[in-house]
């Protein structure tokens, strides 16, 4: 008989679960290091579709791109200014920031002007899925357009969460209000920043 397979984290097998279903295109339901998100594969165009139509998103609102760690932005951003990467050492919160030209995911996540919103996830389940997945998310709260964002699992409409192809159990028994959406700075060209959102 072979030994079974430990998890040294509760949520593994679901977070497992989870990659599987990213590489098969799906769409995840998860708690994020802010509040309940959709997620997708960053680089499935069919996927970031699927999460926009959910979500009932306007394609010309692109949602932001989730990964890992630092070196992964190096990836997606041609030339990181170097008050982002303070920011991002720094942020007493996470923080969300708008590159003025971005690459490596679906043109669907891509600004107008092809900017690319990007986190460095610090959550450790919403990190094994990226790294289990090998690509950046792309991420949106679990609301549908112009609705509340949920502030716990409780809080997220039916509609998303019979729409989605998994539901992460991680998280859900939270108290609402655990989660606040991120900060949010944008920077030009001249790598000069402003704030979207504090």
């Amino acid at each position: 008989m072979a030994p079974s397979r430990k998890s040294s984290e509760p949520w593994h097998d679901d977070a497992r679960q989870a990659v599987k279903v990213l590489r098969e295109g799906g769409i995840l339901l998860h708690a994020t290091d802010t509040v309940w998100g959709l997620a997708c594969d960053a680089t499935n165009d069919d996927a970031v579709k699927r999460l926009n139509e959910l979500k009932s998103r306007h394609p010309e609102h692109p949602v932001l791109v989730l990964v890992a760690d630092e070196g992964h932005v190096e990836e997606l951003v041609p030339d990181v200014p170097e008050a982002a990467w303070d920011l991002m050492e720094h942020a007493d919160r996470p923080t969300t920031v708008v590159y003025p030209e971005g690459r490596g995911v679906s043109s669907l996540l891509l600004g107008s002007n092809g900017s690319l919103a990007i986190r460095c996830i610090r959550d450790p389940y919403s990190a094994y899925v990226i790294r289990g997945l090998g690509k950046p998310m792309a991420s949106t709260s679990a609301n549908v357009t112009g609705g509340p964002t949920p502030k716990g699992f409780r809080d997220v409409p039916t509609v998303l969460r019979e729409g989605v192809d998994h539901v992460s159990t991680h998280r859900q028994q939270e108290a609402a209000g655990a989660g606040q959406p991120s900060m949010m700075v944008a920077f030009d060209a001249a790598g000069r920043f402003s704030f979207i959102r504090k």
